[in-house]
């Protein structure tokens, strides 16, 4: 048997590269035969080993196919079908003896590029991708090639070969219908939840949450940005207990429409790209008055999907920032939920026993109050919280917490004082970068909902008595002093890091917006720009599909120029050419024997109405070659002569080619 071909190297950094990318995503049990099956073919190149026999690859791919069932109990879909594909060109490196075969793995590499763009879609997987794809063409021409050029050769061909097609490709994004969704869907369900709250309040959930400083959802205003103490950012209304944790709350199941009155002078427009959340609950500010497809507002005005947010979503709001939420009563079901208090916390019930004399309003400021003077603090590290009774321990011995724990006290308070009370958690604040607020993780919040008659649900934020800069400027001024939170969030103005983390996740959600979420909506505000928004989806595909045809001949001609330039050795040689190839186009070719005085003085007597031009270029042509020291000045003015006599032939070429056609 002949001796297999080597891979070209080019191609070995392709296939590391991707298998790379894609071992991340692969199920562990496939791993040992994937490097294996490199590893194999490597030493073969280096060593000599000898490749497996027929009989062995039949079984490898039959244990293969056998691997990919038992753990998707499938061979199709995202998964399964990228796990098949990396054993396909693993165990086809095994059997490539011959050219043909290289050609086989050569295809499953473009594949394999693709198949990691299924996986992640950042930017920088983009651009790794693009740079593997580079080198996959470089290989390409080494391999079909008969005698294989330097590396570096092919990678400046590869180079060119992939600018040339560039106009094409972005020109056809650009302008090909759209659908109504981004790219965005590629992703598959499953791990991609980022979000940090849950339908249940847990102690110490928000502390953890305050180090996170990842992206948690990014707004833009159609207007101008809303002050800090508006931005509460809402997901989660809570007013029951869990049964194994009285002392956590749980969030109310979607209940039927608000009973909701609003002042549309209030009123506020946004847009809100939300990353995975794994949820079907869409943070939004105080009344949701205008929802998005496939969501509504419950009572509770929490905006529900009919649909986990398992990847990253885009979607227009438009909220009242003034409203009454049940003002014209409370249900008596209802008002029981929420003056229960689950029978804990005796301290907080004897304090909040003595207030219940008073009115609504003056047990609210009682506990406000409690709070403001009686030194509490606002911290990430708010000591024990273990055992029953969890808020009888925060209010009478540590009097250390964060937003939960003050929201969970002042709750329980107002429910012992006889007020309906409920705790609401999602977000509060965000940071101005580029033209998008971004509310991180760490901005998680949680705050009270009271019920007063007449007036129906206020927000109650006790956080706001112990730490007001925690709202009026956000998390970051109420952990400045906290070394151990990243810069991002501490906005630490003169840290390199975080500046360098602020431009990158500019970079990443400009990616997000304007290629990855380039939908339907988005195109038509640039085809309006251009004036091509009255075109039909067909009409635009013919358009677009012209318009690219029309820039891929014009690069090409462009480049044919430039070649042709680079032959001719100057610019005045290329008009020189492009001069005798229009003459020969019109009959009149340069004959072998002629020089350039003989063959320009004939045709001047051919073309009497160009014999002036013809002899002028005749007589600059002998000047600026054999005189002594040619002048800049005549140079010029022979590379125009000659431009002003092509032009004019060009157009004799082309009424000649439109008498033939007509006779």
């Amino acid at each position: 048997m002949s001796a297999a071909v080597r891979l070209d190297p080019l191609l070995w950094l392709v296939l590391v590269g991707a298998v790379g990318l894609l071992l991340p995503h692969l199920p562990i049990a496939v791993l040992p035969l994937v490097v294996g099956a490199l590893a194999w073919r490597r030493l073969h190149e280096v060593r000599g080993w000898t490749l497996p026999g027929r009989w062995l690859l039949g079984l490898l791919a039959a244990g293969s196919a056998f691997l990919v069932l038992l753990q998707f109990h499938a061979l199709w879909g995202r998964d399964a079908g990228v796990t098949l594909l990396v054993l396909a060109a693993a165990l086809k490196l095994l059997e490539t003896r011959s050219l043909r075969d290289q050609h086989s793995v050569l295809l499953l590499s473009f594949f394999l590029l693709v198949s990691v763009l299924l996986f992640d879609q950042a930017i920088w997987i983009f651009l790794l991708v693009s740079i593997l794809f580079w080198l996959l063409v470089g290989a390409w021409l080494g391999v079909t090639q008969p005698v294989a050029e330097p590396s570096g050769r092919r990678l400046r061909a590869a180079g060119r070969l992939v600018g040339m097609g560039l106009p094409f490709a972005l020109i056809l994004f650009a302008l090909f219908p759209r659908p109504p969704g981004g790219l965005w869907g590629t992703q598959q369900p499953g791990g991609q939840a980022v979000t940090g709250l849950s339908e249940q309040m847990r102690p110490g959930q928000f502390d953890q949450l305050a180090s996170d400083p990842t992206p948690a959802f990014r707004v833009r205003f159609d207007g101008d940005v809303i002050p800090p103490p508006d931005r509460y950012w809402r997901v989660f209304v809570m007013g029951g207990f869990a049964d194994d944790d009285p002392e956590s709350w749980l969030a109310d199941p979607p209940a039927a429409k608000p009973r909701l009155e609003t002042l549309e002078e209030s009123r506020v427009a946004y847009e809100v790209t939300l990353e995975p959340t794994g949820g079907m609950q869409l943070p939004s500010l105080a009344a949701a008055v205008g929802t998005p497809r496939h969501s509504r507002v419950d009572a509770n005005l929490v905006v529900q999907r009919n649909r986990p947010v398992d990847d990253r979503l885009r979607y227009r709001l438009q909220s009242d920032l003034e409203y009454r939420l049940d003002a014209a009563g409370l249900p008596r079901f209802l008002q029981k939920r929420y003056l229960a208090t689950a029978g804990l916390n005796p301290l907080l019930q004897d304090l909040a026993a003595d207030w219940r004399y008073r009115a609504p309003a003056e047990r609210i400021e009682a506990a406000l109050a409690y709070f403001r003077d009686r030194d509490f603090r606002y911290t990430r590290s708010p000591g024990r919280r273990e055992g029953a009774d969890r808020a009888d321990t925060f209010l009478f011995e540590t009097r250390r917490g964060y937003c939960a724990d003050y929201a969970d006290a002042f709750t329980r308070l107002m429910r012992a004082a006889g007020v309906p009370a409920r705790v609401v958690t999602g977000y509060q604040g965000g940071e101005i970068n580029g033209n998008f607020l971004v509310v991180r993780q760490a901005d998680a919040h949680a705050w009270s909902e009271v019920w007063l008659p007449g007036q129906g649900w206020q927000r109650i934020d006790p956080t706001a008595a112990v730490a007001p800069e925690r709202i009026e400027s956000g998390v970051a001024q109420s952990t400045t002093a906290n070394p151990d939170l990243p810069a991002t969030i501490r906005r630490v103005d003169d840290d390199w890091s975080r500046h360098l983390r602020l431009w990158a996740e500019n970079l990443d959600n400009r990616w997000n917006q304007y290629v990855l979420g380039y939908d339907g909506r988005i195109q038509l505000d640039l085809l309006r720009q251009i004036g091509l928004s009255a075109l039909s989806p067909l009409a635009l595909a013919i358009y677009a599909f012209a318009l690219a045809g029309l820039s891929w001949w014009a690069l090409l001609w462009w480049i044919g120029r430039r070649e042709a330039r680079r032959a001719s050795g100057s610019e005045t040689g290329y008009r020189w050419q492009r001069l005798q190839a229009n003459l020969a186009a019109l009959d009149l070719p340069r004959r072998n024997e002629e020089s350039e005085r003989a063959f320009l003085d004939r045709v001047a007597r051919r073309m009497p109405q160009e014999a002036s031009a013809l002899r002028r270029v005749g007589t600059l042509l002998e000047k600026t070659r054999y005189a002594r020291h040619a002048s800049r000045r005549q140079e010029a003015l022979l590379q125009t002569t000659l431009t002003n006599l092509n032009r004019r032939l060009m157009g004799r070429r082309l009424v000649r080619r439109l008498r033939s056609r007509r006779g």
